[in-house]
């Protein structure tokens, strides 16, 4: 699928969804800032600037292979606006401005993995994997998704007992769920634009039955901790990518990374935090992986919440968040 060193990102879209309202805790919507603050841009732009050096020696030795000057492209922030009133309809709180920030992040997305050959979305709660996602197969519709979580996220308004969107995502998103979604209520504006067979999970162990009754019935694939622990991450992620290959093998990849897909050691700042988790190499060996197929085009780090924790807490969780995004782009 690829050589890693030839498929470092020349061009890096950062899309920042400063969502909050697919969840009850405050503080979620902080997440691109922090990961921002902590230095993550100019990171990202020295070591691409670094590595951008390193392949001109190698092009001028070998007459091999060329690559164009490094990129960082900061498309802002999509936020909601924080004195919205909340709503709950089709037992959806907040679903009005779920609706105005999917559409405006579809859009976002879309332009950004057109205009780049890697885009990073910083959340923000997960319930953003709507909005990344369409936006991603909007432009590319021929892809898979791959999702780490603790969770399934695909309940739908029916299902959900927490009424939380943040907890379906992949129910709107999916041919064969969002049909259980009555299309009211600016509903019929969030389309379904994925198949259950262009998706596969990694690090689910809280899941809710009716959940797992859609993940059996519609034969997604997926690896529970259990299946981690007992076949190792080398062997799962083998297993993912002839599954992805499979599907299409030339396809693009989009990555969606909930945080809480790590053991809370390595992420205690999130609002969901679920023991039993990935360890953080466990999650960066994910990330490189897809990396190195040179098809990873965009990538989703959801569920950073800097005010949950202490301090160390805090500064524990966004060094993990920017480990798996260094490891995404092959630059550790």
């Amino acid at each position: 699928m690829g050589n890693g060193f030839q498929n470092r990102v020349s061009s890096l879209g950062i899309v920042g969804a400063a969502v909050d309202k697919g969840q009850p805790k405050d503080g979620v919507q902080n997440g691109p800032k922090a990961i921002r603050e902590n230095g993550l841009i100019g990171l990202l732009k020295k070591l691409i600037d670094r590595l951008n050096q390193i392949l001109k020696a190698y092009v001028l030795l070998t007459l091999y292979y060329s690559m164009l000057d490094a990129k960082v492209n900061d498309y802002g922030e999509i936020t909601q606006p924080k004195d919205s009133e909340p709503d709950v309809i089709l037992n959806c709180e907040n679903q009005r401005a779920l609706v105005k920030t999917t559409l405006e992040l579809t859009e976002c997305v879309s332009k950004s993995v057109s205009e780049n050959d890697m885009t990073l979305i910083l959340g923000g709660d997960h319930s953003i994997g709507i909005g990344s996602i369409a936006g991603h197969l909007k432009t590319f519709p021929n892809s898979f998704v791959v999702w780490v979580d603790a969770h399934a996220d695909i309940n739908t308004p029916g299902s959900s007992e927490s009424r939380h969107t943040h907890g379906m995502p992949l129910s709107f998103l999916l041919t064969q769920t969002s049909k259980l979604i009555p299309q009211t209520q600016g509903f019929e504006n969030i389309k379904p634009v994925l198949e259950a067979n262009q998706l596969l999970y990694i690090g689910l162990r809280d899941v809710d039955l009716p959940e797992l009754k859609f993940i059996k019935e519609l034969n997604i694939p997926y690896f529970d901790m259990h299946d981690v622990k007992r076949l190792g991450i080398q062997n799962v992620m083998e297993i993912t990518l002839k599954t992805i290959m499979r599907y299409c093998p030339n396809c693009h990849i989009h990555l969606s990374f909930d945080i809480d897909g790590l053991d809370p050691k390595y992420a205690p700042s999130t609002g969901t935090p679920v023991p039993g988790g990935l360890s953080l190499e466990e999650g960066k060996y994910i990330c490189r992986t897809l990396g190195q197929t040179g098809r990873l085009k965009s990538m989703v780090v959801a569920e950073v919440n800097t005010s949950l924790g202490s301090a160390e807490d805090a500064t524990v969780t966004v060094k993990s968040a920017q480990e798996i995004i260094k490891s995404a782009l092959l630059l550790d």
